[in-house]
């Protein structure tokens, strides 16, 4: 079966970037995609703020929610949503929120973003907490292929995530990202070809591209890794996709003939 990651230049604008979502995600299953990986931030990347006040939505409840529901419904795609802002009823904030979608157009799981990306990068100041609360458990999610373990963006920094006993029997990395073009010139591949080969697992890294709200700028480079961390496909800039074929019994081969996860003492 294929995956695609998709790659997007998301604005402040939900409706037309939901457009931009469809329109990628129609392209994507024509290309062969069984299940298709949106970027962090696809339906919002704007000023948090605007985030707070107009674009949070309620648990399984929503426009963003329900398009991709019935995207995902009408062409017959799983969908893993990159991340969604979802309202924290306790404190009124978001969090920032990675839900799957079956081919039926139901929630089949949802992971919230652990750690969230305050810090400073060439004397710009991100701070994630201003606007989101930090999740607080490891999620994985299974689907008629393969099992996923879900993380976001600046999770990828965390290996011990990765390596969490949730994830021991996961067989592909979901990423969606909107990694900053300093930081993923640096580090983008570097790391996800590190949690491919560590975990011998495939890793599936849709990222936002382009300049957004702000100024705002990042990477693109949206990447299928294989368990052996080689690059499958990818898509260096622009709007688009990158397409490869996940192939599971090839996978438990690897890990046959290489079993450094049953070497683990910790």
């Amino acid at each position: 079966m294929k995956v695609a990651a998709i790659q997007m230049n998301s604005s402040g604008q939900v409706d037309l970037n939901l457009s931009k979502t469809e329109a990628l995600l129609i392209q994507a299953k024509d290309a062969g995609a069984d299940i298709c990986f949106l970027p962090e931030n696809f339906a919002f990347m704007g000023h948090p703020k605007e985030l707070l006040n107009s674009v949070m939505e309620d648990e399984e409840t929503g426009p963003i929610q329900a398009k991709i529901s019935n995207i995902a419904k009408e062409h017959q795609i799983w969908i893993i949503a990159g991340s969604i802002p979802i309202k924290d009823s306790e404190t009124g904030k978001s969090l920032s929120r990675s839900v799957t979608f079956n081919d039926e157009g139901q929630i089949k799981g949802f992971y919230d973003k652990v750690h969230l990306f305050d810090v400073e990068v060439n004397g710009r100041k991100y701070h994630e907490s201003e606007a989101y609360n930090a999740g607080t458990e490891v999620k994985t999610v299974s689907t008629p292929w393969f099992k996923i373990g879900l993380s976001i963006c600046y999770d990828l920094r965390f290996p011990e995530l990765y390596r969490s006993q949730e994830f021991k029997d996961i067989e592909v990395i979901s990423v969606p990202s909107a990694f900053t073009k300093e930081t993923g010139e640096a580090h983008w591949m570097t790391l996800l070809q590190s949690r491919a080969i560590e975990n011998l697992a495939y890793v599936v890294a849709p990222n936002q591209c382009g300049e957004h709200v702000g100024s705002r700028k990042t990477f693109g480079h949206s990447v299928i890794l294989d368990p052996w961390g080689e690059i499958m496909d990818l898509k260096k800039d622009g709007e688009g996709f990158a397409l490869a074929e996940i192939d599971i019994e090839g996978l438990k081969s690897i890990r046959s003939k290489f079993p450094a996860l049953e070497h683990r003492k910790l």
